[in-house]
């Protein structure tokens, strides 16, 4: 036999490699994770009591909507790490412009207060409750994401993990954004943000320990 024919017998049933799977899955898995951390939240701690009035109030929006943006950006990198070659590295410092804008909206808050007011905006008074509950929260999506990284090929688990580690930590803060009656700025790019990078860090962490393959 011929090369040439052995290479068109061996070409002959080639398939594209179906890739969009990945893509819809981890969108299926995300918007599954994110219904599953808000039933939880509303069954553990419930929503803050004015939530009816103030839900449409510009700071229970931007909870949500930081959350939901830090999510969105690291999903679109998560599912990028687990095909070799797409380098979703150079994609990460997106991930940035969700915080820098929070940041540079409570640095606008702070210089517009007084002073004796700032440790308030700051720590709120539920400032531990933030740090403790999104992490915690944060679990459910981090697992169902380990769970589908398992099925990928991913190259830099360290990377796979933290693009988890950001999305779970977003998806958590939505969830959590539900229940958090603490509204100004400087308490939502401290809290929310430090929470975000303890659950970015456990992600990083972890995954390259569980996935290996």
């Amino acid at each position: 036999m011929q090369t040439n024919d052995l290479i068109s017998l061996m070409t002959a049933s080639h398939q594209p490699v179906n890739t969009g799977w990945l893509r819809r899955a981890t969108g299926i898995a995300a918007l599954a994770a994110l219904a599953v951390t808000v039933g939880l939240v509303l069954i553990t701690l419930g929503t803050r009591p004015d939530l009816a009035r103030a839900w449409m109030t510009l700071p229970v929006i931007a909870k949500a909507v930081f959350g939901a943006s830090v999510a969105t950006i690291a999903l679109v990198l998560f599912q990028r790490s687990l095909r070799p070659g797409l380098k979703a590295a150079r994609l990460l410092p997106m991930v940035a412009l969700p915080l820098l804008l929070v940041a540079a909206w409570a640095l606008l808050t702070l210089t517009q207060a007084p002073v004796e007011h700032w440790s308030a905006l700051v720590f709120g008074r539920y400032w531990r409750a933030c740090l403790i509950a999104v992490p915690l929260y944060a679990l459910c999506p981090l697992i169902v994401l380990l769970l589908l990284a398992r099925r990928g090929a991913p190259t830099d688990g360290r990377l796979t993990g933290a693009c988890a580690g950001l999305a779970s930590a977003g998806l958590a803060a939505v969830a959590y954004s539900l229940h958090c009656p603490d509204d100004t700025a400087p308490f939502l790019a401290t809290w929310y943000t430090l929470a975000i990078v303890i659950v970015t860090c456990l992600g990083a962490f972890t995954f390259p320990r569980l996935i290996r393959w």
